[in-house]
């Protein structure tokens, strides 16, 4: 019998089909209210730094936020509850709302806790994070918890018993007291430590692919209550049981299909298990079709692995540039095997051999270009990396940067920004007008601040009966807090504004990206990439940014600010 609980997709759905809004909301993101019980839980998510990620406690380790479970956000530099870059301490009582939202604290005293992360951006590559990030923490009679550093490798070792932990590290050829370095941190003057990065990435990137290939395949998890926010959670521990098991190092494991495919049926079988409990139905595919499925998971995941290995190696001159280049040809890779579906991306085979026996000026044109703020990582993830496209150093370029006129976002505060969807939809009975217009606050040369919003969504209506339908509205007004990814006093510019979203008690984390012009009918456009919560969408700006006349403070103003396209 088929579980007729709410799903979490069906909410993602209403989220971003709406664009910002729709009129739904869910209490599993509500605003994180500080209690007057002060357990305060303090860290770093790094993968590449975690910006605007969800950072939760789970108290009974079942890889979700439950209603009763303390959460925040990480920061634009992946830090929680304090930010000793800053000196800022977001859990201070005199903390303002924008500094409280990152603040994790608990009302019950925990001594023994796994803190979580999924969600968010990574800083280094500026897309959404794919996958979930734990550690398991330990305190003494509940007090603060300072300084976890939360990656891929305190992942691996959140669900291993304390006899098995050595054996674990010993694969990693770390130390325990590796678990705590920020291996991107040059502050501290140590430069970047290489070999904590390959493993972390590689490791997280191929839990990544197998952990989709999961979810492709039981489509429960994840979208409904009471199920893993990711399958990571059930992918990771599989992992660290295989290593365990082999004795294998992590190299040697992440090399081979057949032990990535003994990791997917141990991965497999939990997830059964979870189904059973659940009631929930079987997928409809032959025990064959998803065996096939599976290994080819297991080979991009060995394709993933080699491409690290080329990249990224124990070199003194390896710095934080060559990590930022490296990081984003993973991520590209990382997305081909997120996004080939049931049909085998060969791109993967491709730019894997690019690497291996391509020309070494080849290799280094890419290289500078993805060390480019400049750098286009969405174009290079849809290349297939045969023949022409990556044979001379200027297509090379070309596919791997922004169109010139795509201009970083620079002096947004006290500007608005409209941005519309051109298409309309079919007239009569079946239209579609989206548009929003964000107004940002601040200082001209700010680089954060809070925005107001007005949001017109409607789809699928019908102009003859002036019927909006569900979920649609003709003008709404949002509030948040935006900020320029990456942005500092010195390079007061980025290429990707953060934006959180606050409606209906609820919060959402989007980003907003440049992506050059276009003219239409004689019209020069400025192009924008959106994405909440993995919906991309590319939009239109017909004036791009404008100085801010007046803001609107209700919803009747919106409307009058957004009139209808449609006749509605």
């Amino acid at each position: 019998m088929k579980n007729l609980t709410l799903s979490k997709s069906a909410i993602a759905v209403c989220i971003s089909t709406s664009l910002l809004l729709a009129a739904c909301g869910s209490d599993e993101q509500d605003i994180n209210i500080v209690s007057t019980s002060e357990q305060v839980f303090a860290g770093r998510a790094i993968d590449g730094y975690l910006a605007r990620a969800t950072v939760f406690l789970d108290s009974n380790n079942n890889g979700t936020r439950d209603a009763w479970e303390s959460f925040a956000f990480t920061d634009n530099e992946g830090f929680f509850s304090f930010n000793p870059n800053t000196n800022t301490d977001y859990c201070a009582e005199d903390a303002t709302a924008e500094e409280a939202q990152y603040c994790l604290l608990s009302s019950i005293p925990y001594s023994n806790v796994v803190v979580r992360i999924d969600s968010g951006y990574d800083v280094l590559t500026g897309e959404p994070f794919a996958g979930q990030l734990s550690r398991r923490v330990t305190s003494n009679s509940g007090e603060d918890v300072r300084s976890s550093i939360v990656s891929p490798l305190t992942s691996l070792l959140t669900n291993v018993e304390s006899d098995n932990q050595g054996a674990v590290l010993d694969s990693l050829g770390i130390d325990e007291q590796d678990l705590n370095i920020d291996y991107l941190d040059t502050k501290a003057g140590t430069g970047i430590d290489a070999n904590l990065l390959n493993a972390s990435l590689k490791v997280h990137k191929v839990v990544t692919v197998l952990s989709d290939r999961i979810t492709d395949t039981y489509d429960e998890i994840g979208n409904q209550f009471g199920t893993p926010n990711d399958a990571s959670s059930l992918v990771y521990p599989a992992l660290a049981q295989q290593l365990i098991n082999s004795g294998s190092s992590i190299d040697q494991t992440l090399a081979s299909s057949q032990e990535l495919m003994s990791v997917l049926s141990v991965a497999e079988t939990q997830t059964k298990s979870l189904y059973e409990s659940k009631d929930f139905d079987l997928p409809n595919q032959s025990d064959s079709q998803i065996q096939r499925s599976f290994q080819r998971a297991a080979t991009v995941g060995t394709n993933i692995n080699r491409v690290v290995e080329q990249l990224i190696m124990d070199d003194p001159n390896f710095d934080a540039t060559d990590a930022l280049a490296s990081a984003r040809v993973i991520e590209v890779i990382t997305i081909k095997g997120l996004n080939e579906g049931t049909n085998n991306d060969t791109s993967i085979e491709n730019m894997r051999g690019f690497f291996e026996t391509s020309e070494q000026n080849l290799i280094d044109t890419l290289i500078d270009s993805l060390k480019s703020d400049s750098a286009d990582i969405t174009a290079l993830s849809r290349n297939s990396f045969d023949g022409s496209d990556v044979e001379s150093e200027e297509a090379i370029r070309d596919i791997a940067t922004l169109p010139e006129d795509a201009l970083p976002f620079a002096n947004l505060g006290g500007t608005s920004f409209k941005v519309s969807d051109l298409d309309l939809g079919n007239a009569p009975s079946d239209v579609d007008d989206a548009e929003v217009e964000f107004y940002f606050e601040g200082a001209t040369n700010a680089i954060s601040g809070r925005f107001d919003a007005c949001v017109k969504f409607i789809k699928g209506a019908n102009a003859n009966t002036g019927e909006l339908g569900d979920g649609n509205t003709r003008g709404e007004l949002v509030t948040g807090y935006w900020s320029l990814l990456g942005a500092g006093s010195d390079s007061p510019s980025s290429f990707s504004v953060l934006l959180t979203i606050e409606f209906l008690s609820t919060t959402y984390q989007a980003i907003l990206k440049p992506a050059g012009k276009e003219t239409i009918n004689d019209i020069e456009y400025t192009l924008a990439r959106f994405d909440l919560d993995g919906d991309f969408r590319v939009f239109h700006s017909e004036n791009g940014s404008q100085m801010i006349s007046s803001v609107p403070s209700t919803n009747a103003q919106c409307e009058e600010r957004l009139p209808s396209r449609v006749g509605l």
